[in-house]
């Protein structure tokens, strides 16, 4: 026998062998996270020059459009037809809300944070995240102001409470607000509690692909 034929032998061996349990839940696994890598990577872009901004969303979501306002509502599978019918109350939102503000034009950064300032930013999340008036239930963690060369940014964490009444258990939400001289924007992604690790994907890919635009 060649040595190069005798050589091969090992390999075509474990190529016949049957794969095990494990084996097969593994490949399994791989293939379901090859799956949620395509259909995340399916975005749908949109751009604004009225507000002078562009975002990338997630193409299987409904997508809502109104006066300085853009939603992505999802279904937990990223299914357009599921999605058409879903719940923003119960759904994966992604919001991007734009304001202009023209006395606010030419300022500085530091002027900037001076007229809206972290403490307003944080009185206004309990309202505008979770539509909850009582703002002793809305818990915020890890709020941060950062003062950027032509912007101010301000960043937290937001754990909205249920609603009984409702049937809607206890909420995450990820927002961050931009304050530019003339025009505010906050952005905002939203999931019932055990949904939200499940799509931080979509949701780092819809904060990263947002511009502001000259």
């Amino acid at each position: 026998m060649p040595v190069a034929e005798f050589l091969a032998l090992p390999a075509r061996r474990v190529a016949l062998m049957p794969l095990s349990g494990g084996t097969l839940a593994l490949c399994a696994a791989l293939l379901a996270s090859f799956a949620l890598a395509q259909t995340t990577a399916e975005t749908k872009a949109f751009e604004s020059s009225q507000y002078r901004y562009s975002v990338a969303l997630p193409a299987g979501c409904r997508h809502d459009e109104g006066p300085g306002t853009l939603d992505a509502v999802c279904s937990t599978e990223l299914d357009p037809e599921k999605s058409a019918m879903a719940s923003a109350a119960a759904a994966l939102v992604l919001e991007v809300g734009a304001e202009p503000i023209p006395d606010e034009a030419g300022k500085t950064p530091a002027d900037l944070a001076q007229r809206y300032d972290e403490a307003q930013f944080k009185a206004e999340l309990p309202e505008a995240v979770c539509g909850e008036s009582d703002k002793a239930r809305v818990k915020i963690d890890n709020a941060k102001q950062v003062l950027e060369a032509a912007r101010v940014v301000y960043t937290a964490d937001v754990a909205c409470p249920e609603i009984k009444f409702l049937g809607l258990g206890e909420r995450r939400a990820a927002v961050q607000f931009l304050i530019t001289p003339g025009l505010r924007y906050r952005l905002m992604a939203r999931a019932p509690k055990e949904g939200f690790e499940q799509r931080k994907e979509a949701i780092d890919a819809f904060f990263a692909s947002f511009r502001i635009l000259p």
